[in-house]
């Protein structure tokens, strides 16, 4: 580190034979002494070693499904929301992660690690070759904006352009169903969806209530495994 601050330095050791020509010519940018001839932050951000590596390549097939799978997306009920976000952040396999990373990645030209209604624009037009209208980019933000941040983040992103088809098997709407069923009783109660939903926050009554009512069929006041898999598949192809 005292040779660094002198100016001092070389790539000879072992760990840098592997690294490129274009990342040693980065780094000796950065620790070069001369502050008027060293690059600034704006500048080191359009280094080749930088610009290459950030282009994102992207199955044309993938981003076309992920934009349409936003825009037609739809979560009717607060349960049918926690459902998805569960099945998205537990669930996935990694090639499925994978891809979706890539097209959000793609989507997101700032990098600040969410979307703005000007990049889904932007991405639509780029893909579709179309001009989405600003009621048509509400309309999706709506519906996938669960925070209303103004913003679509990555997790909301994974939920939205996964399509529902893929997203809700058996096999995850089996697991998802024992989230809620905390006692393993094979009915989720309303307590059990106080304990889910909360957050830490306490849900009033008669918010359970109208969330239990959305999918409780026969009105029992309880939630069956078979109530739960009709709400979920309800409008999906």
């Amino acid at each position: 580190m005292k040779a660094v601050s002198k100016g001092k330095f070389s790539f000879t050791d072992t760990c840098w034979a592997k690294v490129s020509d274009q990342a040693k010519d980065f780094i000796s940018q950065l620790l070069t002494l001369d502050q008027e001839k060293r690059p600034s932050a704006a500048e080191a951000l359009k280094h080749s070693w930088i610009t290459e590596l950030s282009k994102i390549e992207v199955d044309e097939s993938l981003t076309l499904g992920a934009l349409g799978n936003l825009k037609s997306f739809k979560a009717e009920s607060t349960m049918k929301q926690a459902t998805y976000a569960f099945i998205a952040a537990q669930l996935l396999s990694k090639g499925e992660k994978d891809n979706l990373a890539k097209v959000f990645r793609a989507f997101d030209t700032n990098g600040d690690g969410k979307l703005s209604m000007e990049e889904i624009k932007t991405g639509y037009l780029e893909h579709y070759g179309k001009v989405m209208s600003d009621e048509e980019v509400e309309k999706m933000f709506s519906s996938v904006d669960t925070d209303n941040s103004g913003f679509i983040d990555y997790s909301e992103f994974v939920v939205a352009a996964m399509n529902e088809r893929t997203l809700i098997t058996n096999e995850r709407l089996a697991a998802a169903f024992k989230m809620f069923d905390k006692d393993g009783s094979g009915i989720i109660s309303s307590d059990e969806i106080k304990e889910v939903l909360g957050f830490g926050n306490d849900l009033t009554a008669d918010a359970v209530d109208k969330i239990v009512k959305e999918v409780d069929k026969n009105g029992d006041g309880e939630i069956s495994f078979e109530e739960f898999v009709t709400m979920m598949k309800k409008f999906v192809d």
